[in-house]
């Protein structure tokens, strides 16, 4: 029998890419494949249109539940084009039998390289500088900025992200302390970083980075309760996942003091309805509604910056990417077994 596959929410650009893959690596070795692609997520609205794929590559917008499972009664395999699975129910998966597999190196250094230029941005003031201009303000009063040298980078993961933002820090010379429940070795060696507990790295650290997956032990990792160890004037970025942060804590440390140095977000709660459109078609659950409204009362405030979930994304780790996932597919359909299972954090 021949596999239906299904590639979901592909643009234009990237359809023209992932067809020279696959007639390159696997219409030659499996010429009776079905496959298609289409520009929308799989979600509950649409699952039932597809019950007879029995691969589907998804993205980041597609919301893999027990019920999208039930409806796909002919699956047996999904490669998600991304890091994180916390949009897959993994254990649902299992227990159907459903093979899963990520993509977890494509955009190490990428998302690294991101997360500093935030970093450097809020060093810099520079969301304020482009709004002064944009009111040919071309005064210098509030944008005097920090050096980043000498300073204390506090990364919260050090699995393939947080290692490449660790050797980076150390290259500009800054003090890089981590917390991760399996500190690394190499990392210590290479770039004389220091491990220690959540709570120390909070109170040491001028600049406060997350690296770590989303799960429910991840889940508001940074909160109400640990915020208030932050220094007054310690920045912090999140380019993990937007519910590793609680966006009420963020609220509160800037209306109290804290967090002067500045917020920036790639990933944020409520993410989903602000990112994408095809989601306010359906009916939108009232806490995830509440935290999208939470994220846009942040952007009041002049120290913070938003960006939307772009720290992947690069022409490079694009084409890493789709590489990766058509040399999974080929895994698959050689051996009825994913190439590297997905990585698990915490």
């Amino acid at each position: 029998m021949s596999e239906k596959i299904v590639f979901f929410e592909t643009k234009d650009w990237e359809k023209e890419k992932l067809i020279e893959f696959i007639k390159r690596r696997l219409l030659k070795e499996f010429p009776d494949l079905e496959i298609e692609f289409v520009s929308s997520p799989l979600r509950e609205s649409n699952a039932s249109k597809y019950k007879d794929i029995t691969i589907a590559v998804i993205y980041l917008n597609s919301q893999i539940n027990e019920k999208v499972i039930n409806e796909l009664s002919s699956l047996k395999f999904i490669s998600t084009r991304t890091t994180g699975v916390d949009h897959i129910d993994i254990l649902c998966c299992k227990k159907r039998g459903i093979e899963v597999a990520n993509a977890p190196y494509y955009a190490s250094i990428t998302v690294a390289e991101h997360t500093f230029a935030l970093i450097m941005a809020l060093a810099r003031h520079l969301r304020k500088n482009f709004e002064k201009l944009e009111r040919f303000d071309f005064t210098r009063e509030g944008l005097i900025g920090l050096d980043l040298y000498g300073k204390t980078l506090g990364v919260i993961g050090t699995g393939n992200i947080g290692s490449h933002l660790c050797r980076i820090g150390f290259g500009i010379g800054m003090k890089v302390i981590a917390y991760d429940i399996n500190p690394s070795l190499e990392l210590i060696d290479k770039y004389q970083v220091s491990y220690v507990s959540l709570d120390n790295l909070l109170q040491e650290a001028d600049v406060i980075t997350l690296m770590v997956p989303y799960n429910p032990k991840t889940h508001h990792l940074i909160n109400m309760y640990n915020i208030k160890l932050v220094k007054e004037k310690a920045m912090l970025i999140n380019t993990a996942r937007g519910p590793v942060v609680d966006t009420h804590a963020l609220i509160w440390a800037i209306e109290n003091g804290k967090l002067r140095g500045g917020i920036a977000l790639d990933v944020f709660e409520g993410e989903r309805m602000l990112l994408d459109e095809s989601y306010l078609k359906e009916e939108i659950p009232s806490d995830i509604a509440q935290r999208a409204l939470l994220t846009l009362h942040l952007l009041k405030y002049e120290n913070v910056i938003l960006t939307p979930h772009i720290a992947y994304y690069t022409e490079e780790a694009m084409e890493r990417l789709i590489e990766s996932v058509i040399d999974e597919l080929r895994h698959y359909l050689k051996y009825k077994s994913t190439k590297s299972s997905f990585e698990s954090f915490f």
